[in-house]
């Protein structure tokens, strides 16, 4: 066996592997579109940002699809826990710029 077909293999799983990054990515970016709406119709409906039934919720069925596909549950929750933190960010951001356009406009 020639040293090049080693690389070789090891380039197809880094390709592979790059693809599957930008599907996560892509998926996030889908994600936080919808907590972008989410932010948007809390701030229409006056409904608070935090909702710590959610929070929980999703956790949990994280924890719970990662055992099922052999993932480490806490390293899922850790993982979920840092993009619900940025779905939480980008909510609040949107609520609070509706609150600033409500205060300078005197309403």
């Amino acid at each position: 066996m020639s040293a090049a077909a080693p690389m070789d293999t090891l380039l197809d799983f880094r390709r592979e592997l790059n693809s599957v990054d930008e599907q996560i990515v892509r998926l996030l970016g889908r994600r936080y579109e919808i907590c972008r709406a989410v932010g948007v119709y809390k701030r229409e409906h006056d409904i608070p940002m935090m909702q710590p039934g959610r929070v929980a919720e999703v956790k949990e069925r994280c924890a719970r699809m990662a055992r099922e596909h052999h993932v480490d549950a806490d390293f899922a929750v850790r993982l979920f826990a840092m993009i619900i933190d940025e779905a939480c960010r980008m909510e609040d951001e949107i609520i609070e710029q509706a609150r600033a356009v409500s205060t300078s406009s005197g309403q």
